[in-house]
């Protein structure tokens, strides 16, 4: 005892150092430890087993070594071991050794470390069902009898039948007789199999009881305080807490006995509660028997509520009242004191009524049946953003609304009950409910939300807006599970919801209104993606790059096919069906020749929608189903289908005899107002199959028809007050009469009818101008074209705000998603474009500029152009920086103004310098605005805006004679004017995309690039690249014109890409030439440099700059021009990156700059001022000076720099400039140090 005494036992205090010193002393005494581990377990291998006498036995373990000895298996005869006790002991040796797995030959754990003593459960005590049944005489159970008398005295419950009522009756008796004998013998028999288990729990229980009976109440407070101050606080709570779950497990069990009848309750409550120890036991009853049937439980329940009254209240013997807890209340009793008081009402009057499905309360459901809270909530901050709510017409409401009741369907939300409306979520859950009516008000719904959307309703309001937020959370995969439903309601709403996402309404009618004007040019819709391969993207994915490519992924052309077909939807889904087919072709010419070929839904949908009679439309009053009936889209999808797959979709037109169809729609009339919209669908479609050479022989064969219609015009058709449909309608007849030439003669009579009328029309509409522009157009000579309308004002008078390039618009990027494409006519705020108003006279205009240049009427083109609205146009287009150039809509308005060009390059002279100034001025912007697809028309302006006239031969020797190039004129000459229409002619790109632009707006310096390009993949220059570059050089300082809209910032940075295409630079006239061009752009613009902007085609400035650096090392000999050009970027204005580029990367470089300070185009000023602040570039600076890489004989200008900003520096009182001054004065090299010290800043 004594060397364990001297010991030192660990503290709480000691550090690990500490503990770790002394377990090393421990271990070197080879002391015994303390207190030695004993598996309880391993007690068994022992000899007998007895444990010592010297230590007493505790209660727990006689109890665990009783039940050992009772888990030998025995057989049901006697209690001899089934194991021979010779076998058993050689089993235990066995065991004893290392058991090894036969097949992996590793060691095995024994399984009793996991499992522990597998024992065979037993059952000694057996429930039986101890009623036994009334014997009867006979072998069938007796008949039942009823008294008239006591049917009236009695009152029955009409629901239920007279057996019923007889068999409950039987049945409550035989529970009454046999309930209270059975509750207490099962209680009884449990709780001593639970006290021989839980004996030591209860005897421990017991004596806690009897020592919390034998304190009294200030005592119990006292050791309560006791206890709370010596065990752990959370501990404390982890009790309370399970105390009050058991609370709510108990109470939620006495709900749970609602349907317990009355007599087995009563019965339970009168269960007398003797002795502490028998609550204690029927509460573990309670909790540990979890198949206790419904009447047992009730009582245990009970009983376990008592139990836990008397705890707390340390009453040891006390039987509460019965009428503590209310268990006298029913299952209606029960339910009727959750239910609201008007629901209460309601019930009642289903009661009397006999309303179905109305006689058991649903708590759950009556929630939705209260009241909104009383509660007003105050306004939200108008500044702050909220969840958008929508009616079922897709209107946004407002925040609260008090006209709104809650009977109008807008509060059956679960978030925001106070508020009307629904959000975008809840209607994108309500569209999956498994009830059809709720899927099908979702869905359209979110169609109304949509359209709105599309029409810009929600412009600026909605963040995001409501399509790119249905996009980003896959609506079309939604959409398209709806459409295979099995219901005609839902698909037809998912066809409404998907059309609404897919299709601008307000887009196609405007494309309908341009038809004609631009031949047969439409637009595709295809979404710009950079990879091109999208086999390997989910749909998902997919979805969000390209949504007509998903729709097909999916069969979704098959699944129109099979609703169409089978399931006959009404005629508002078959419109948008039709109607989503048409913006499916739009996407691209492989995707209209997919839709053409899918079999069989080309024939499903001329066979039912393009009939060749009309006699059920002329019959039904109301169209109720379209099928067997022309429908006006599929006439439409055909067009389309034809516009974009062509010549081989019109062939399979063709084989569907549609032209039949169209003289039959075209000659009929049902009185109906669609009619005149079925005539001129059918003679769009006619027209176009006529362009492609399909169906030739149907005009001669229609020419009576035809010309009875033009008679019709003739006598009937005065365009002072006539409709809008009926000028298209004419519009798309004189188009099909132009192609049989004995109908000309009756065009040109009406060309000169409606010419003389518009000379007196004073509402002046594009129906009107439509209609005489496709007459003109329609006819060979223009004899019949009267001119008199020139002299009305109010053709021209809105020519300024019908201008899209004026109209300060712009197209909504944020309201559609990238993966659908559309031609956004509707700009912010929901504004039309206003090329497309009613009275936009710019298509009509083009049309008459373009037929008077190709017949050379000069005097005609004069007139429109000295016309003071005309000239006023022009000028604005001039100065005007112009809106929407990328906009479909605007190449009409382009391509008058290409007219206009066209028009003025044929009056010549005769023009007058002012107007031919503008024009001029006019081309420069059109070339890089024309779209990519029209090519032709670039290069027709390249040679009328380059031409011999304009770059004056006389002006370009006069130049260049001041720089001093005798030598090299001729060349220049010819590099000037005659090849520069065709030098850049070769970068226009040939078939490019209608919304690209085909030349950039710097197209001036495209060879430059070009030649910047090829020195960078290491291709050697040729001796044209030279004359390329002379011929921009020229251009670039003889009509400086051509680069005035271009950023000063731009210019420079495409000009000094001649200083990095190899040594083209050192050539002396390129070097003339440049210096001359940059010392004009630098003099006026330099204080507008801006490097930090981003360039097209330059990733950043940095990286051109140290090219700069790294070029001027390896080739410039020192070129004064480059390096000129070299310390612009290393002005004071600039970024002190520059500077640190220069001084310290390439610091070899300054060597070089052995620029004479009169030639330098910047002002000195530029560089010395303001004074320099980094310190990195100070000491730069001074190293450069102190080791002589800059001195004042070979690099003047960075010798001044840099003695400027050390000495300047060096005047400060700051500790570094001090510290830096101290330095400098102990420098051997005196010259230098006294240049520091007593630096004088020159007078500038």
């Amino acid at each position: 005892m004594a060397g364990e005494a001297a010991w030192k036992r660990p503290k709480a205090g000691d550090s690990e150092e500490e503990l770790l010193r002394q377990q090393e002393e421990f271990l070197k005494a080879k002391q015994q430890p303390s207190v030695k581990p004993i598996n309880p377990r391993n007690s068994a291998n022992a000899s007998d087993g007895a444990p010592s006498a010297s230590r007493a036995r505790s209660q727990f373990s006689k109890l665990k070594q009783s039940r050992a000895k009772q888990d030998v298996v025995s057989t049901s005869r006697g209690s001899g071991e089934v194991i021979n006790p010779a076998v058993k002991d050689k089993i235990r040796e066995t065991m004893k050794g290392k058991l090894e797995d036969m097949v992996q030959n590793v060691p095995t754990a024994s399984s009793h470390i996991i499992l522990g003593n597998i024992l065979e459960r037993k059952f000694d005590k057996y429930e039986f069902n101890n009623c036994v049944p009334a014997t009867v005489k006979l072998g069938f159970p007796e008949v039942f009898r009823f008294d008239d008398a006591s049917l009236v005295e009695k009152k029955t419950d009409g629901k239920q039948s007279l057996f019923g009522q007889k068999v409950s009756e039987v049945k409550s008796v035989r529970i009454e007789s046999v309930k209270v004998p059975r509750d207490e013998s099962f209680h009884c028999d449990k709780g001593e199999a639970i006290a021989m288990e839980d004996q030591l729990a209860i005897e421990i229980h017991k004596e806690n009881l009897e020592k919390l009976a034998q304190m009294n109440e200030a005592e119990i407070l006292h050791e309560k305080r006791k206890l709370e101050e010596t065990l752990d606080p959370k501990i404390i709570q982890f009790l309370r807490n399970i105390k009050k779950k058991s609370g709510k497990r108990s109470i939620e069990q006495d709900n749970k006995q609602s349907s317990v009848s009355a007599a087995s309750k009563t019965t339970a409550m009168d269960i007398e509660v003797s002795s502490d120890k028998k609550m204690k036991l029927s509460s573990n009853d309670n909790l540990n028997d979890s198949e206790m049937d419904c009447k047992n439980d009730t009582a245990s329940t009970l009983i376990t509520k008592e139990t836990t009254m008397d705890t707390r209240s340390n009453d040891k013997k006390t039987k509460f009242p019965s009428n503590d807890v209310d268990t006298k209340m029913d299952c209606e009793d029960d339910s009727s004191s959750i239910i609201p008081g008007l629901s209460k009402e309601l019930f009642e009057e289903s009661k009397q009524k006999g309303w179905l499905h109305m006689n058991a309360p649903e708590p759950e459901k009556l929630k939705w049946m209260e009241d909104l809270p009383e509660k007003k909530e105050d306004e939200p901050d108008p500044t702050k953003e909220y969840n958008a709510r929508f009616d079922f017409n897709g209107l946004l409401l407002p925040y609260k609304d008090e006209s709104l009741t809650v009977d109008k369907g807008l509060h059956h939300h679960g978030e925001e009950p106070v508020r009307p409306g629904y959000s975008l979520q809840e209607l994108l859950q309500l569209s999956r409910s498994s009830t059809q009516q709720q899927r099908g008000t979702a869905l359209v719904t979110l169609a109304n939300i949509m359209e709105k959307t599309r029409k810009g309703w929600y412009d600026k309001a909605l963040h995001p807006a409501p399509l790119v937020a249905l996009s980003q959370k896959n609506i079309l995969l939604l959409l398209r599970f709806s459409l295979d439903d099995s219901s005609v309601a839902v698909v037809t709403a998912a066809l409404q919801a998907l059309r609404a996402f897919l299709v601008s309404e307000a887009d196609e009618v405007c494309l309908d209104r341009l038809h004609g004007f631009d031949g047969y040019a439409e637009p595709t819709l295809t979404p710009q993606l950079e990879d091109k391969d999208t086999s390997s993207l989910k749909d998902h994915e997919l979805a969000q790059l390209d949504t007509v490519a998903t729709l097909l992924r999916s069969d979704f052309l098959l699944r129109i096919r099979y609703i169409l077909n089978e399931m006959h939807p009404p005629p508002v889904g078959v419109t948008c069906a039709l109607e989503i087919l048409i913006r499916l072709a739009r996407h691209s010419h492989i995707t209209a020749l997919n839709i053409s070929s899918t079999s069989y839904l080309l024939d499903t949908i001329v066979q039912n929608f393009i009939p060749l009679s009309i006699d059920q439309l002329a019959m039904q009053d109301t169209i109720k189903n379209v099928y067997g009936i022309p429908v006006v889209k599929a006439i439409k999808l055909c067009r389309v289908l034809v516009t974009y797959g062509k010549k081989p979709v019109a062939q399979k037109l063709d084989n569907f005899k549609i032209i039949q169809s169209i003289l039959t729609y075209i000659s009929s009339e049902t009185g109906r107002n669609n009619d005149i919209s079925l005539s001129i669908e059918s003679l769009r479609l006619w027209r176009i199959l006529l362009h492609y050479e399909i169906g030739l022989d149907s005009v001669a064969g229609a020419q009576l028809t035809l010309i009875s219609q033009l008679q019709l015009l003739l006598s009937n058709h005065d365009i002072q007050n006539t409709s809008e449909l009926a000028c298209e309608h004419a519009a798309a007849l004189i188009a099909v009469a132009s192609h049989e030439k004995t109908l000309k003669p009756n065009i040109s009579t009406l060309l000169a009818k409606w010419s003389t009328q518009l000379s007196s029309v004073s509402n002046v509409t594009w129906g009107v101008m439509k209609l005489i522009a496709k007459s003109l157009s329609a006819v060979d000579e223009i004899s019949a074209f009267k001119t008199t309308w020139l002299s009305n004002q109010h053709v021209f008078s809105n020519l300024r705000s019908s201008s899209n390039l004026l109209s300060d618009c712009n197209t909504t990027t944020d309201r559609e998603p990238s993966c659908l494409p559309n031609l956004n006519v509707l700009t912010e705020n929901g504004e039309l474009q206003p090329i497309v108003s009613v009275h936009s006279c710019i298509p009509f205009l083009a049309t008459i500029l373009n037929t008077f240049h190709s017949s050379s009427r000069v005097a005609e083109i004069r007139t429109i152009l000295e016309h003071p609205s005309f000239r006023k146009y022009i000028r604005e287009l001039e100065t005007t920086e112009w809106s929407l150039e990328r906009s479909w809509y605007s190449r009409t308005e382009l391509y008058l103004l290409t007219a206009v060009v066209k028009s003025a390059s044929l009056l010549g002279d005769t023009i007058n310098n002012q107007t031919a100034q503008i024009v001029w001025r006019i081309t420069i912007k059109l070339i890089s605005s024309l779209p990519a697809d029209a090519t032709d028309h670039v290069r027709k302006l390249l040679q009328i805006a380059l031409s011999n006239e304009k770059v004056n031969l006389e002006m370009i020797t006069n130049e260049l004679a001041k720089l001093d190039l005798a030598s090299t004129v001729d060349r220049v000459k010819i590099g000037s004017h005659s090849d520069a229409a065709s030098l850049y002619e070769r970068y226009v790109t040939p078939n490019g995309d209608w919304n690209q632009a085909a030349m950039p707006k710097d197209w001036l310096f495209l060879p430059l690039v070009h030649m910047y390009t090829k020195c960078k993949n290491d291709i050697k220059l040729q001796s044209e690249d030279k004359d390329s570059v002379l011929t921009v050089l020229s251009l670039t300082l003889v009509l400086p014109d051509l680069m005035e809209k271009l950023s000063p910032t731009l210019r420079f940075s495409r000009l000094i890409l001649v200083y990095l295409c190899d040594t083209i630079y050192l050539d002396s006239d390129v070097s003339t030439l440049l210096l001359n061009v940059l010392s004009n752009l630098l003099r006026r613009y330099h204080t507008r440099l801006n490097f930090q902007t981003e360039l097209p085609g330059l990733s950043s400035f940095t990286d051109l700059f140290i090219a700069l650096c790294e070029h001027f090392c390896s080739t410039s000999y020192g070129d004064d021009g480059y390096a000129m050009t070299l310390l612009v970027a290393a002005a004071q204005r600039h970024d002190p990156h520059y500077r640190k580029l220069l001084w310290s990367e390439h610091a070899a470089a300054l060597r070089y700059l052995k620029l004479p300070p009169e030639k330098l185009v910047l002002p000195l000023k530029e560089y010395l001022y303001p004074e320099e602040d980094d310190t990195s570039l100070i000491e730069s600076y001074m190293t450069a000076l102190v080791r002589g890489v800059v001195r004042e004989t070979w690099c003047p200008v960075p010798f001044t720099i840099a003695l400027h900003h050390s000495a300047m520096y060096l005047k400060r009182s700051n500790r570094l400039a001090v510290r830096m001054r101290a330095q400098v004065e102990k420098l051997r090299n005196k010259d230098i140090a006294d240049a520091l010290l007593h630096y004088v800043p020159p007078q500038l």
